[in-house]
């Protein structure tokens, strides 16, 4: 948890306010320079995901973690010697993506590598979404303050200082999975008909070590392939809905990213500062639904959920974006928050049931990249559209579609959710 809270708060204090607000107050940039800073952005996590996946998957827990922290420390420390301007921003876009899908597995699949109790996953997975939240929290206030007395390029110093901290936790993170992955080795063999080898390092899931903690291929265990992480996605029924109405939802958040600041400087009328205390209360609104996550049943730990919280945050979304007032927007980004503390350790916690775990990192790859991929399909209609609406009336547009797709979505595929949902309950009730 220390690790990826260290990681996501270098995130959080440096991507709104270093890039979106250094464009938007600093340089002046155009609605199109904004939607291809996020855009840019959000292709280089896709790729930074699915390299930080492969990472994981074949190479061992050790080298993705080194690899994720150097270089994070490296784009937040390069980007001091560039002078602010469209070009430059744009190019620190595309690193900060990249080093930040990198770590997207801290989150998304050593939950799994330490436990495949349904009940502990769901647990730990909220935890982590706790501490996730509370760097939402700190992370843009600590933006914020650095940006009042510095230029706002300077909160990538933050960045790198939290990212170079996280390397004691991560070397005990990784020691950790070695521990519990040699365990489950152990095991298996014990429990397998033929003679099981003589010893098993922990090593075993480094790359390099014998392939004794990779099974034969089964229909429950595919080869460790990308395509075949692909494939299971679409085949397999939980995890196609899962990615289903995850694009089609993120497809409406697509629109804010480019208008956001546009909404805080046009519409509310604040300053660069505003970026961060807004991104603060959304971060606090998590944390209250992290916590509430901890005390959802196992019983309710489906996908109909999901879909409900998903809908959840269309309504906050509405709220944060339906008015010219800031309290209106503070209470929106709460409700958003709570939605989206939900959301996340849930859904992190369905793929992880789901998904076999010889593919889980690459599974988790191919699920972000639909996430971020459908987030920036409007990236670039966004810009045109606001000069036709405003920035206001299609931000509003865009909450109905966060509010309305998993709706729609729930009465069209209904029977397949209360299939998935029964099997669901009774895995829990296993579990």
């Amino acid at each position: 948890m220390a690790t990826r809270f260290l990681v996501y708060l270098g995130v959080q204090a440096a991507y709104f306010i270093g890039i979106i607000g250094t464009l938007t107050y600093e340089v002046g940039a155009s609605t199109w320079a904004l939607a291809g800073a996020v855009g840019f952005f959000n292709l280089f996590i896709i790729f930074g995901n699915a390299t930080g996946g492969t990472l994981l998957d074949l190479r061992g827990p050790r080298l993705h973690a080194a690899v994720t922290l150097a270089v994070a420390v490296a784009t937040s420390v390069l980007f001091q010697l560039a002078p602010p301007g469209v070009a430059n921003v744009l190019a620190m876009s595309c690193a900060f993506g990249f080093a930040t899908g990198l770590g997207f597995a801290f989150l998304s699949a050593y939950p799994a590598y330490l436990t495949d109790d349904a009940d502990e996953l769901k647990r730990v997975n909220a935890l982590l979404a706790v501490v996730s939240n509370v760097a939402v929290v700190v992370g843009p206030a600590v933006g914020g303050l650095i940006a009042t007395v510095l230029p706002a390029q300077r909160v990538f110093l933050a960045a790198a200082v939290f990212s170079a901290a996280a390397a004691l936790p991560a070397y005990l993170l990784v020691e950790r999975v070695l521990r519990v992955r040699a365990a489950r080795v152990r095991s298996r063999a014990l429990d397998a008909p033929e003679p099981a080898p003589a010893t098993v390092s922990p090593d075993a899931f480094d790359a390099d070590a014998p392939s004794v903690a990779a099974p034969a291929p089964t229909p429950d265990a595919p080869a460790a392939t990308f395509a075949d992480s692909v494939r299971t996605v679409f085949t397999v029924p939980s995890l196609a809905l899962l990615f289903g109405v995850g694009v089609l939802a993120y497809t409406g958040y697509g629109a804010f990213d480019p208008l956001e600041s546009l909404f805080y400087r046009d519409v509310l009328h604040v300053g660069i500062s505003w970026m961060g205390w807004l991104s603060s209360a959304v971060g606090a609104g998590s944390v209250i639904g992290s916590l509430l996550a901890i005390r959802v049943p196992c019983a309710h730990v489906n996908v109909l959920t999901l879909i409900l919280l998903i809908a959840l945050q269309g309504v906050g979304c509405l709220l944060y974006v339906g008015t010219p007032y800031v309290a209106c927007a503070l209470a929106g980004q709460m409700v958003l928050g709570c939605a989206f503390g939900m959301v996340t350790p849930l859904q992190n916690t369905l793929v992880q049931m789901h998904a076999p775990i010889e593919v889980l990192g690459r599974v988790n790859s191919v699920m972000n990249a639909g996430f971020n991929g459908a987030g920036a399909l409007p990236l670039f209609a966004a810009p045109a559209l606001a000069a036709i609406f405003g920035v206001q009336g299609v931000l509003v547009g865009a909450s109905l579609v966060v509010l309305a797709v998993p709706l729609v979505y729930l009465v069209v595929r209904r029977r397949t959710v209360a299939r998935i949902v029964a099997e669901e309950r009774k895995r829990g009730q296993e579990g």
